[in-house]
């Protein structure tokens, strides 16, 4: 069981991830690629525990309850690990995990891991605009004179910042993954959002692939 949950906390995601305000630009959220394994038999899946590493008690409730809904609204079962394992901590040991998951009854456990978050500062130049002086009255040598009027725009930094996460599903009784993907979201303007686009894709994806 050790394996399934090896290296996690390499990735273990902060709280200022899900609290980016971004200055500039618009949001969006995609599905990278996802993969399943062929001869996965035991479709649909019926209860899932959904697990997220993070390091802030809020945060991971949030998330876990936000692919909760998302999986209960497709139709499936779903427990939040924070139920099961209230603190932080308890992550950290496989013995809680496995108790955990025998607990829930749970047919797979589906766990979030932040695989990248990336935050790139881009300084725009102020940029000069020509301004036409057309139906001003101004003879030739007037217009001449005056036809170089300009407006500039201030300089200002514009601020991108990328997210992305891995979300793996292992069966409970093979204990081998059956299903993962990877989603990737630029400019996330809160936590709500991020957690309804990420789950939503997520949902739409394993409900194609016969899981849900």
């Amino acid at each position: 069981m050790m394996c399934l949950f090896k290296n996690w906390l390499w990735h273990v995601m902060i709280l200022g991830v899900f609290l980016v305000m971004t200055g500039c630009g618009g949001s969006s959220t995609h599905l990278v690629e996802s993969w399943q394994e062929p001869s996965f038999a035991d479709k649909p899946l019926g209860k899932i525990l959904v697990l997220g590493v993070f390091n802030e008690d809020d945060i991971r409730q949030l998330y876990e309850k936000g692919v909760v809904n998302a999986l209960e609204d497709n139709g499936g079962t779903a427990v939040a690990g924070y139920t099961l394992m209230p603190k932080v901590g308890d992550y950290d040991e496989k013995e809680e995990i496995i108790a955990a998951l025998e607990k829930s009854n749970a047919d797979a456990v589906m766990i979030a891991t932040l695989v990248g978050f990336d935050e790139k500062e881009d300084y725009r130049a102020p940029q000069a605009a020509y301004v036409p002086t057309m139906g001003m009255g101004f003879g030739m040598s007037d217009y001449y004179a005056v036809s170089y009027s300009r407006v500039y725009d201030y300089g200002h930094t514009v601020t991108e910042t990328t997210v992305k996460l891995e979300i793996t599903v292992f069966s409970a009784k093979t204990r081998k993954m059956v299903w993962a993907g990877s989603t990737k979201s630029v400019n996330p303007k809160s936590s709500g959002e991020f957690i309804k686009n990420v789950s939503g894709l997520i949902m739409g994806d394993m409900k194609k692939d016969g899981f849900l």
